[in-house]
C-alpha cells in the first residue's frame, strides 16, 4: 500500500487575485438567480402583490442581491491592495 499523500499537499496554493471580470460573474449569477427566485415566490405566494410578496421582494434585492455585491466589491479591493502587498513583502495573508 502506498502512504496517503499528506494535507499539506493536498491544498492548493493560492493562484493569486481574482480579476474584476471574475466578480462581475459571479454577481450576474447570484443576481440572476435571485430574479429567478424573487419570480417564483411571486407567484407561489399566490400571484398577487401584497404586503408579503413585496417584503419578500425587498428582502431578496435589497439584503441578499446587494449585501453580496457590497460584500464582493470590499473583497476585490482587500484582494487588489493588502494581497499584492504582503505577496510583494514574501507575507501569507
Amino acid at each position: 500500500m502506498s502512504t496517503p499523500p499528506t494535507l499539506k499537499k493536498m491544498v492548493p496554493e493560492p493562484t493569486g487575485s481574482k480579476t474584476v471580470r471574475e466578480y462581475v460573474q459571479a454577481n450576474l449569477l447570484v443576481w440572476g438567480f435571485l430574479v429567478l427566485l424573487a419570480i417564483a415566490s411571486f407567484f407561489i405566494c399566490g400571484g398577487i402583490w401584497d404586503d408579503i410578496s413585496q417584503g419578500t421582494i425587498e428582502f431578496l434585492f435589497l439584503i441578499m442581491g446587494c449585501g453580496f455585491t457590497l460584500v464582493s466589491f470590499l473583497d476585490y479591493l482587500y484582494d487588489r491592495n493588502v494581497r499584492a502587498e504582503n505577496s510583494a513583502e514574501g507575507k501569507r495573508p
